[in-house]
């Protein structure tokens, strides 16, 4: 449930509620996510609460959105191997940046272990 004098912003909250049902499997990789409409309606917010919502879990890696399909929980790796030279930097996401210079974006909560 979403409460006012509850700490954040309302969309800081839905986010939260939306990532602990992708991390716990209530959505899992390859569904879709429910409609901005669905959303609205079971929470009372603003679509544009929701929009925002959706947007950090987009900048997390959490969901892909897919031009005229819809939005989809992402698929998630079960790992990463880090080799020589390769850095991991995480804030909401794990961004790796390979020796190479390639970079990739992983959601949070994906485990990276270094490899020789």
């Amino acid at each position: 449930m979403i409460t006012p004098d509850r700490e954040g912003a309302a969309y800081r909250q839905l986010a939260g509620i939306l990532r602990d049902r992708i991390r716990s499997g209530e959505l899992h990789p390859g569904q879709r996510m429910p409609s901005e409409k669905d959303l609205h309606d079971e929470f009372g917010l603003a679509r544009e609460t929701v929009r925002r919502a959706m947007a950090v879990l987009r900048s997390e890696g959490l969901i892909d959105i897919r031009h005229g399909h819809g939005t989809f929980v992402a698929a998630m790796p079960e790992r990463i191997e880090l080799k020589p030279g390769d850095t991991a930097t995480s804030t909401a996401a794990i961004t790796i940046t390979r020796a190479s210079g390639e970079t990739e974006i992983y959601p949070a909560g994906t485990i990276a272990t270094a490899v020789d």
